[in-house]
């Protein structure tokens, strides 16, 4: 089909039939239509001066390099640098970390030897209070104020996170916290 639409083409005898129902002859007749009315035209006849523009971008490029060339800055005077002479590193030591070894928490609470029964002790901080039991809900009996000393007559138990020691002088007997839950001492042995 495509061959009979270039031949009608060529006599210009279109088939509408064939046109409208055959896609390869619609094909062969637009190609053919097209080649006839304009025929190949070849870059000489369309550019018959194709080799003047040629010579003169050639020589356009060549005139730039040329120019490139001749601007460049000169290369630079090499300069002699004094070279002193140089200290070798002396080698340095890698530190040695101690290792930590961690201590077994055990869970009941190591005690204090310092304090014990029947010695005295100091308070360390003013307005140390003494309660009738060893809790923190129980009811204040006595205060003690700060370098007041005392006597150890009962203890050490824990309640409510504290180490308590039963004390007493001339201001009044109770239970008191030996430290505080930071572990900043309120009672400490006496030296003499």
């Amino acid at each position: 089909m495509y061959r009979r639409g270039v031949a009608d083409a060529e006599r210009d005898d279109l088939n509408t039939f064939y046109y409208q129902h055959y896609y390869p002859y619609r094909r062969g007749y637009d190609e053919m239509r097209r080649r006839l009315r304009r025929p190949g035209i070849s870059l000489r006849r369309r550019f018959p001066f194709i080799w003047l523009i040629v010579l003169v971008i050639g020589a356009a490029g060549a005139w730039y390099v040329l120019q490139r060339e001749q601007t460049k800055a000169p290369p630079p005077t090499p300069t002699v640098v004094a070279q002193l002479p140089t200290r070798t590193a002396l080698p340095t030591r890698t530190p040695i970390f101690p290792t930590i070894t961690p201590i077994p928490i055990s869970p009941t609470p190591i005690l204090a030897v310092e304090l014990q029964i029947g010695n005295q002790a100091v308070v360390v901080t003013g307005g140390l209070r003494a309660r009738r039991d060893p809790r923190l809900a129980s009811p204040i009996t006595a205060s003690f104020r700060e370098g007041d000393r005392v006597k150890i007559i009962e203890g050490p138990r824990e309640a409510d996170g504290y180490m308590w020691w039963r004390v007493e002088n001339k201001s009044g007997r109770g239970w008191s916290a030996q430290r505080s839950l930071e572990g900043v001492d309120w009672l400490r042995p006496s030296e003499s």
